[in-house]
C-alpha cells in the first residue's frame, strides 16, 4: 500500500524563493543548491532522499539542460513518483547501493539527504567519490544538528581521509557541508557561463586540497562557539 503522492515538481523561481523562507530544516538550504549545480553547470545530479531538495535539484536540471537522478528506499510513501520521471528527473526506489551500482559516472553535483547514520553515510560516500568530476560538489545536511552531526561529521571524516577536498560547513538550518573534489581521474566541470566568445575558459576552477586532521574530537558536544568547529583541516604536504 502506498500512501499519498508528495510533490516533487520543479520549482519556478517565485516558488523557490517562498519556500526558502518557510520554516522547515532545509528551507534556508534550496537556494544555496540551487545555485551551486547550476554554478557548476551540472549535467549529472545526483539527490539521496525525496523531499524539497528533489524540487531545487529538479529545476536545477532544467536550467542547465541535465538530469537530476534521485534515490530514496521508502517504498510506501514514494512509489506512485515512478510515473512521474521525464527527460530532466529519473528516480529510482531502492536501496543506495544497488542505486549506486546501476548509476555510471562521472557525477557533477551530489546531495545526500537520505540516511543519517555512521555506516551508511560512510558507504555512499565512498560509493560517491571515485564516480565525482574533478571540482565537483557533494552537499551532505545535518551536519550541525544536534542528535546527528556526531555520526555525520565522523562518517565523512572516514569517508574523506586521504582525499584531496575542500570543505565548508554551512552553520544554520542543521548544517550543510559542501565538499569540492580537488583531484579524480575523472574531467574537470566546466562552470555555468564558462566559456568566452573565443572558446577560451573564462573561470579557472584551482586546487584548493584539505584532508582532515588525525586525532580531531567529534565526540563532544555543547551549545558553544566550538559546537561549529567540529572540522578541521590543514594543507596537504606532498608526500604526507
Amino acid at each position: 500500500m502506498t500512501g499519498p503522492a508528495m510533490d516533487v515538481t520543479p520549482y519556478g523561481e517565485k516558488e523557490i524563493f517562498s519556500a526558502f523562507h518557510e520554516s522547515k530544516s532545509f528551507s534556508k538550504h534550496l537556494l544555496t543548491i540551487y545555485s551551486l549545480a547550476v554554478g557548476v553547470n551540472a549535467k549529472k545530479i545526483v539527490d539521496l532522499g525525496i523531499g524539497s531538495t528533489t524540487r531545487a535539484l529538479r529545476f536545477a536540471a532544467q536550467t542547465t539542460g541535465g538530469v537530476c537522478y534521485s534515490c530514496d528506499v521508502d517504498t510506501a510513501r514514494f512509489t506512485s513518483l515512478l510515473e512521474h520521471q521525464d527527460k530532466h528527473w529519473k528516480f529510482f526506489l531502492g536501496a543506495s547501493e544497488k542505486f549506486f551500482a546501476q548509476l555510471d559516472g562521472p557525477y557533477d553535483f551530489v546531495l545526500h539527504d537520505a540516511a543519517h547514520d555512521y555506516y551508511q553515510v560512510k558507504m555512499d560516500l565512498e560509493a560517491i567519490i571515485p564516480k565525482m568530476k574533478r571540482f565537483g560538489l557533494i552537499c551532505i545536511h545535518d551536519t550541525q544538528q544536534t542528535e546527528l552531526s556526531h555520526d555525520m561529521l565522523a562518517a565523512i571524516k572516514d569517508a574523506l581521509r586521504g582525499k584531496a577536498v575542500s570543505m565548508v560547513n554551512l552553520p544554520f538550518s542543521s548544517g550543510l557541508a559542501i565538499i569540492r573534489i580537488e583531484e579524480s581521474a575523472l574531467p574537470e566541470i566546466v562552470p555555468s557561463s564558462g566559456l568566452l566568445p573565443d572558446g577560451r575558459i573564462e573561470t579557472v576552477p584551482i586546487a584548493c586540497a584539505m584532508q582532515v586532521v588525525e586525532g580531531a574530537d567529534y565526540g563532544k558536544a555543547d551549545t558553544s562557539l566550538r559546537r561549529w568547529l567540529h572540522w578541521r583541516a590543514r594543507k596537504v604536504i606532498k608526500g604526507s
